[in-house]
């Protein structure tokens, strides 16, 4: 979204010269990828003033993208990398795995690369190929192929499970992923054990591969493929830019009517391992065990729907509107709505409220990071206190500054709230600057810059380095969520 994979882009656009290679994934961008290949040999040019970054979209037939993007993507990878895959689903899901695999995903992944060989063909010098996500894990092997020596680097922005979750695929498919992305000279994770359990997978996968764990580095069929971790972050000066633009200052004013003596709020998208339902659960064992708050203890949820075109996140979304439901009609009163419940996308309007909140509760089943963790302790002024499961990848950085909980324990969860309600202010004051002081020192530049420093070494000491005006421009090749 904006406050991830989006904004890091973009901000590594106002740094260096870049080609932006994606998907055409609306007919708006079928649209403008036409004209573009009419006027501009196929490049559309950012309309930022001051940015070096070109686009190039990549059109493939709608059914194949609808099988690389819905029937494999996101509902084969996402949910066995977010530990949520059911191999007990039918007799007829290895059938539609191999029909998305071979008549979407590796289409996409083809198309792609074609395109990324064009800009790499378009450079003078050595040219620089960043991919992200899960979508593109077939990309890298393909590009190397018709291009022995260029730099390849790509970001995995969600969880990587142990090999075990991997042999639930038809092992084509998880071999092809692990060769894919070996192709790659480096491969960033959101934390050192997603790079350990893709070090662990490719020892067990990769016939004749070397790997050492210590130095996090694959050797296999005479390349060399480090692995590291790069916890992703949020631009700390943006977020409080837009919290005090005009726009902010209104939605701020139009919140704040709704806090209660205390509040509780979530942003979070609609999908399941987001874990909302457990979120509210918890509220309202909260109130069930503490009738003492009620009336005094607000929730705010900021929800963004997600993925709706999928039945299961169709289905979520309807257990979600349920449970708010549910509990509005128990606990609530003609005084009195316990949750105040926004659906759409405004992130102007949950910056702006994250100011006011005296607990964030960010319960993911599992995630690769989680920014709302993040973008919560820099922009709150209450000295609110952040609950964090055990499991979202932030947890790394900003466990000692949380309440930690179990994403699947409701009645922890509701204890975690408890405490963090009325925690001393002493140690309230303390954990909000601990974490405020975390985000700051590893902000989103950071984890640029580490990936660039990285990067560097793997070019030739006589090339510039990718932070000069003199450098080559990279292509990025970006899968979208």
């Amino acid at each position: 979204g904006a406050g991830g994979m989006v904004t890091a882009l973009i901000d590594a656009g106002n740094r260096m010269e870049v080609t932006w290679v994606a998907m055409a994934m609306t007919e708006g961008d079928r649209v403008a990828l036409k004209e573009a290949q009419q006027q501009n040999e196929g490049l559309l040019l950012s309309p930022i003033r001051g940015q070096k970054m070109q686009l190039r979209y990549v059109a493939i037939p709608k059914s194949a993208y609808r099988k690389h993007y819905e029937g494999f993507s996101n509902q084969v990878l996402w949910f066995l990398q977010h530990y949520l895959y059911n191999p007990n689903e039918d007799s007829a899901f290895t059938r539609r795995i191999q029909d998305a695999w071979t008549n979407g995903y590796c289409v996409a992944n083809r198309a792609i690369a074609d395109a990324v060989n064009v800009e790499i063909e378009r450079e003078e010098g050595p040219a620089v190929v960043m991919l992200h996500d899960y979508h593109l894990y077939l990309a890298p092997e393909m590009i190397r192929k018709d291009h022995p020596s260029v730099i390849m680097q790509q970001f995995i922005h969600i969880p990587w499970p142990d090999i075990r979750c991997w042999h639930f695929l038809p092992s084509n498919i998880t071999h092809a992923i692990y060769s894919g992305l070996v192709g790659n000279d480096i491969i960033g994770f959101q934390t050192e054990r997603d790079a350990r359990n893709f070090l662990e997978g490719a020892r067990t996968l990769l016939e004749g591969a070397v790997v050492d764990f210590e130095e996090g580095a694959i050797w296999w069929q005479g390349r060399r493929t480090q692995v590291r971790a790069y916890p992703i972050s949020i631009s700390v000066t943006e977020e409080r830019r837009v919290v005090e633009s005009a726009a902010g200052k209104r939605a701020s004013e139009k919140i704040k009517p709704l806090l209660g003596e205390q509040t509780i709020m979530r942003v979070d998208r609609i999908e399941p391992t987001k874990n909302i339902v457990r979120g509210f659960q918890a509220y309202a064992r909260l109130l069930d065990e503490h009738p003492e708050l009620l009336g005094k203890v607000n929730f705010l949820a900021f929800l963004v729907p997600s993925r709706q075109a999928l039945p299961i996140y169709q289905r979520y979304d309807v257990d979600v509107l349920k449970i708010i439901d549910e509990i509005n009609q128990k606990y609530g009163s003609d005084e009195w709505t316990p949750i105040q419940a926004f659906r759409d996308n405004d992130r102007t309007r949950a910056l702006a409220a994250m100011q006011w909140y005296d607990v964030l509760l960010v319960n993911p089943i599992i995630d690769g990071m989680n920014l709302v963790a993040k973008e919560g302790p820099v922009v709150n002024q209450c000295k609110g206190v952040l609950v964090l499961s055990r499991t979202a990848g932030a947890f790394q950085q900003l466990g000692k500054a949380s309440i930690p909980t179990s994403p699947t324990d409701v009645a922890e969860t509701a204890q975690a709230l408890y405490k963090a309600l009325t925690l001393p202010e002493d140690e309230r004051v303390a954990k909000a600057k601990q974490a405020r002081q975390a985000v700051e020192r590893y902000d989103l530049n950071m984890w640029l810059t580490r990936q660039i420093k990285d990067i560097n070494e793997q070019l030739d000491r006589a090339t510039p380095p990718l932070d000069t005006p003199k450098n080559t421009a990279p292509a990025l090749a970006a899968g979208v969520s």
